[in-house]
């Protein structure tokens, strides 16, 4: 491996490391949403239907975090396919010169670097907005909207209704009511 893919490698780790920290609030939220869940009934239905419903802001969260890599992957691989594209003519002709293939070889990890340095600015973008989605969840969180993980019991006529969640999201499910 090229010491530029070695680099890039390195900042892809260290930005995996950085989300899954950055993770951490949201994820301590759905946990204290679920226990919630066992503390507002002893209906097993009722308690697994919190539950999931703690969970999912984190799975909608998760799949977003998991498109952004996904992306920046796929950008990387499209990019090394053309290169590999271009030079797959040559490589025909490069079966019994070993100095054509050396130079073959050359061009294709100029071409990968380049694929590299070209997806190496995009990083900074990512990790913004994955730290937006978290950002926003927690704050939807704090403010009780979005199906979100709000805990504590349930205040006023809503409390006297059959709904065991205080986490949010449908009526039934739900302590927004």
């Amino acid at each position: 491996m090229s010491e530029e893919a070695q680099r890039f490698t390195q900042k892809l780790q260290d930005l995996q490391t950085r989300v899954q920290e950055s993770t951490l609030p949201a994820e301590k939220k759905m946990a204290q949403c679920v226990l919630n869940c066992y503390n507002g009934s002893k209906d097993y239905t009722a308690v697994h239907d919190c539950a999931q419903q703690c969970q999912q802001k984190m799975q909608v969260i998760a799949k977003k975090i998991e498109g952004e890599m996904n992306s920046l992957q796929g950008s990387v691989q499209a990019c090394q396919q053309s290169v590999m594209k271009r030079l797959e003519p040559q490589l025909q002709t490069a079966r019994t010169d070993v100095a054509l293939q050396k130079s073959l070889q050359a061009e294709y990890e100029q071409g990968v670097t380049r694929c590299i340095k070209e997806a190496e600015p995009l990083l900074p973008g990512i990790e913004a907005r994955i730290s937006g989605y978290l950002k926003e969840a927690l704050r939807e969180s704090a403010q009780g909207r979005g199906g979100g993980w709000r805990s504590g019991p349930r205040r006023g006529a809503a409390a006297a209704a059959p709904r065991t969640c205080s986490c949010g999201g449908p009526a039934g499910a739900s302590g927004n009511g």
